[in-house]
């Protein structure tokens, strides 16, 4: 399953740097995720998280660390994707 954050940070890099361990992320059942950051404003990331179901990557953001880590760094608005495609050129 996919889903898009986009997140406000407050400090890109401090964020950056704990986002970047994902052991936890990993064990929660997280299949990895590709972080865009945006050009017009670089507090502002885009991520889109794979996971292995809707299960687990609720249960790993309900974690009350995960809750601490997230009020802490920023806001977060959360897309769950139902269907996804790619176009090639």
């Amino acid at each position: 399953m996919y889903i898009i954050l986009k997140r406000t940070l407050k400090d890109y890099d401090a964020w950056k740097r704990i986002v970047a361990d994902g052991k936890m992320r990993r064990e929660k059942g997280s299949r990895g995720l590709t972080v865009y950051r945006s050009a017009k404003n670089p507090s502002e990331v885009y991520i889109i998280a794979e996971w292995d179901d809707k299960k687990s990557y609720r249960d790993y953001f309900n974690l009350p660390e995960v809750q601490q880590s997230l009020g802490e760094t920023g806001t977060t608005e959360v897309i769950e994707i139902s269907e996804s495609f790619k176009l090639k050129a």
